[in-house]
């Protein structure tokens, strides 16, 4: 008997599980805690198909899609606790993609510029207070040296007072676990959206694809990652140029709802060929 298109989904969702349980144990989160936690998460996507499709959603549609128990469904609409929403990024990081992209805080070889502390423009405090006048640029600036993305930098001598350094290979924070799951969950979590909307087939199909080799020496497997950081760098910086245009251009436009994410990963591993 062949599989139905349940069956495949299944299967190919278990592949793509694996490394998050993995992940999970590593954090001491066992198959009881996720299995509760993810109860929720079907009833809440449940509710929301219903609600898209139907307009309505009840405990009976509910547990029918989901396959959660009616009394579960009840308990859980009745006095069930909502996830806390996925936060957006913090106006440390904003700080940061700003100095790493915008051309104002670059210098002529393109690479993010040294910037004194205080003063009105082109210092920090004048880019932190640019992305955001609700946290103060000293509170900012404690964040990025705490999470290891920016360092003062002593090259102007004693005497002077020491300019501030972008660590632009800090772009995932070395330290605050918090912020690292977060970047994680949003970006992981936008590409499974990604090919899940084109597996569905029903709205234009978004740019989502790879290049895989294999048969690699570790040599050649490096030339690779170094080329895709390349790459990345290259795009990341007219994606952040021209993004930041577009925003500032639909800055209080009827309709101006939409979000966009674009990312890039590379991943390498021996031993295993699929």
């Amino acid at each position: 008997m062949s599989e139905s298109r349940s069956d495949l989904a299944l299967a190919a969702s278990l592949r793509l599980l694996s490394p998050l349980v993995k992940m999970l144990l590593h954090e001491g989160v066992a198959y009881p805690q996720f299995a509760q936690a993810l109860k929720q998460v079907f009833l809440e996507s449940a509710a929301t198909i219903i609600d898209e499709r139907e307009g309505r959603s009840n405990d009976s549609n509910i547990s029918v899609l989901s396959g959660v128990h009616r009394k579960d469904v009840r308990e859980w609409r009745t006095a069930g606790k909502p996830r806390p929403p996925a936060r957006t990024l913090s106006v440390a990081m904003q700080v940061f993609t700003r100095w790493a992209s915008d051309p104002a805080y670059r210098d002529e070889q393109g690479e993010p510029r040294l910037l004194e502390r205080g003063g009105a423009t082109g210092s920090f405090e004048a880019l932190a207070e640019a992305v955001s006048n609700d946290v103060h640029p000293r509170t900012v600036l404690e964040e990025l040296l705490r999470l290891g993305v920016v360092a003062a930098d002593n090259a102007g001598g004693e005497g002077k007072p020491a300019r501030l350094r972008l660590c632009v290979g800090a772009f995932v924070p070395k330290e605050g676990y918090a912020e690292m799951l977060q970047l994680f969950s949003d970006n992981v979590g936008d590409h499974l959206a990604a090919a899940a909307r084109n597996l569905a087939g029903s709205e234009a199909p978004l740019l989502e694809q790879s290049v895989y080799a294999n048969g690699l020496t570790t040599e050649s497997a490096d030339a690779l990652n170094t080329l895709s950081r390349g790459l990345w760098a290259g795009v990341f910086q007219q994606m952040v140029r021209t993004a930041t245009l577009l925003s500032k251009q639909d800055e209080g436009v009827v309709g101006a709802d939409e979000r966009v994410r674009l990312g890039m990963y590379f991943y390498r591993e021996s031993g295993k060929q699929p």
